[in-house]
């Protein structure tokens, strides 16, 4: 089973985005490795984080969380096992941020970089945001 710590204000912002969905939509998290292309850069090992709205696919892992699921793809699965989802509001970043402490450490070339909203940088995945 996938393990997926979601602090306080992300859970916040999740619920109040979730609140106007459909009953059956799920907050997606998905990891794309090698930070390959878009938006987000990286290379090298860097793995990058995502958020979406979606309805759970057959083979997707759901994890109930206090009130709404988190849905992730078999591909994904190795990468967000042990993520932490986050919601930071300050003057350099505001936006979801998902990281992964149990992930090894890029090189210096595969440093994942922020996308999406928040624009935030971190070594062990950057921030995206959806909503």
């Amino acid at each position: 089973m996938i393990q997926v710590e979601v602090k306080p204000e992300a859970m916040s912002q999740v619920r109040r985005l979730i609140a106007g969905q459909k009953p059956d939509i799920a907050v997606r998290v998905y990891a794309q490795p090698g930070g390959g292309g878009g938006c987000c850069g990286g290379g090298g090992g860097a793995v990058q984080f995502g958020m979406a709205f979606a309805k759970p696919r057959a083979d997707d892992e759901v994890v109930k969380i206090d009130g709404f699921s988190v849905i992730v793809d078999p591909t994904s699965a190795q990468f967000v096992n042990g993520a932490v989802i986050d919601y930071v509001e300050d003057i350099q970043e505001s936006g979801f941020k998902i990281t992964n402490p149990t992930l090894p450490e890029p090189d210096d070339a595969g440093k994942a970089g922020g996308c999406g909203s928040c624009g935030s940088s971190s070594e062990k995945g950057g921030g995206c945001g959806c909503g």
